[in-house]
């Protein structure tokens, strides 16, 4: 199987992981840049070296002003760099750590991009469109024709491999050098009246998907990577989640040996009992025409601390809370309603070698890390964090706590046996918040991660 970690990393770019460097006033002292990139950037580095992806896409990339379907510039582009070099730092070979170039997604101030990491020892990307050079978009290898298609600018050189597309199993572009390779962010529906029409997610100006495939040799088959982040306008996102299921690469043209995986912020919460049906229901196939995805993360019962083992968004330093209130693993530091649970993965796969199911889906709290099985009883439909993450916060050294956060008391330790601390103590809460705690997790992204095996 493939691992992909999906981590909306709010407002990615060069100052989220590696500040200016220290700078020489007139009067010849130094101005110091503050720690607080390093202490993101080893957020993501222990995020990362605790399950290792094969893939890992990041949300949100700052992009600077461009077209839809250009190249990123500014910080998102050089902080995306700066990411691969690290990761290569971190893996070493035979890993092979590559990047697809990062396409600008949607217009005006709602612009980001998408940056899509992976090892290129374990997966190739194969498109599934092409690259034209200059300032124009990417599009599909047919329409720019196979003779046409150059490498990228200087910049970009390294971010994808020496060599060709596999051909084989492999049917998309095989043959095609990597380097021609790129990223799909426009996509069209079924055909009405002959014409397959531009679908919009859901208005033109929004930000559209952005879809990678890859080939994965070990087990012969291609992965298609549809990642998405939706408008935070709760009908907008319901509209534009929903116009995922109308892809046709992904549904109608996903085919033997292939497997769809559609990760991101949809901006629809889960609890959302009037928005959620519209974003979802015919991707799950709850709707006559579905398209049959099958979705990781679901809805517990709406009560606490049940919903705690679901949600994906956790508050500003400034609101956080360590209070025993709504229990394990929730407490009083993720968002409690409209965007409690908006991250998720769906996964369809297309028969052949493609198997299936997707396994060990996991949520990537660094607060109280996972799994989530510190508390009796278990919720039931509540994913229990497969994968061991520890917190990023400050680790206790002793026993009986070593491992566990010292600034957050978990199960069986604090009220009743259930973790957190009674309502008011003001010193536990002023410990929580800070550097060395819950503040360097919330100052990385104001998302937790998602983790699966498809």
């Amino acid at each position: 199987m493939a691992r992909i970690l999906y981590w909306n990393i709010e407002k990615f770019g060069i100052n989220k992981i590696n500040e200016p460097r220290a700078k020489r006033k007139r009067d010849g002292t130094l101005t110091i840049p503050p720690p607080q990139a390093g202490y993101r950037r080893e957020v993501i580095r222990t995020t990362l070296i605790q399950n290792t992806p094969d893939i890992f896409v990041v949300v949100e990339t700052s992009t600077g002003t461009g077209a839809p379907g250009t190249l990123i510039t500014a910080g998102g582009e050089t902080g995306s760099l700066f990411l691969l070099q690290q990761l290569r730092a971190w893996f070493p070979a035979p890993n092979d750590w590559r990047l697809v170039p990062p396409l600008r997604l949607g217009q005006g101030n709602v612009q980001e991009g998408i940056s899509v990491f992976y090892n290129h020892a374990n997966v190739q990307f194969t498109g599934p469109w092409g690259w034209q050079g200059g300032a124009n978009p990417s599009d599909s290898v047919a329409n720019i024709g196979a003779g046409n298609l150059v490498n990228y600018g200087i910049n970009w050189t390294g971010a994808l491999p020496l060599g060709n597309a596999p051909g084989g199993g492999n049917l998309i572009n095989p043959g095609i050098p990597y380097r021609h390779l790129a990223g799909q962010w426009q996509f069209h529906g079924p055909a009405v009246g002959g014409v397959a029409p531009v679908l919009d997610f859901p208005n033109a100006f929004n930000r559209t998907p952005f879809l990678t495939t890859f080939w994965e040799p070990a087990n012969g088959r291609t992965i298609k990577l549809l990642s998405f982040h939706a408008s935070p306008k709760k009908q907008q996102s319901a509209d534009g989640t929903n116009q995922l299921s109308y892809i046709q690469e992904m549904t109608t043209n996903l085919a033997v040996n292939e497997v769809g995986v559609i990760v991101g912020d949809f901006n629809v919460d889960i609890f959302n009992t009037h928005f959620e049906p519209i974003a979802y229901d015919r991707l799950l196939n709850n709707l006559p025409g579905g398209v049959g995805y099958t979705r990781q993360i679901n809805p517990t019962p709406n009560v606490w601390p049940d919903k705690g083992y679901v949600c994906t968004m956790i508050r500003s330093h400034n609101s956080a809370r360590p209070w025993q209130t709504n229990g394990y693993p929730g407490y009083e530091y993720v968002i409690q309603d409209t965007f409690s649970s908006v991250d998720n993965i769906l996964t369809r796969y297309g028969g052949g070698t493609a198997v299936g199911p997707a396994a060990n889906i996991t949520i990537v709290n660094r607060v109280t890390g996972t799994t989530y099985n510190r508390d009796a009883p278990p919720i039931v439909g509540a994913p229990p964090g497969s994968l061991v993450y520890n917190s990023a916060m400050a680790l206790n050294a002793g026993m009986p706590a070593a491992g566990l956060p010292s600034a957050l008391a978990l199960p069986p330790a604090g009220p009743g046996g259930h973790g957190g601390y009674v309502r008011g103590n003001i010193g536990a809460m002023t410990t929580f918040v800070g550097w060395n705690n819950y503040r360097r997790v919330r100052s990385t992204s104001d998302h937790m991660g998602l983790i699966v095996d498809v």
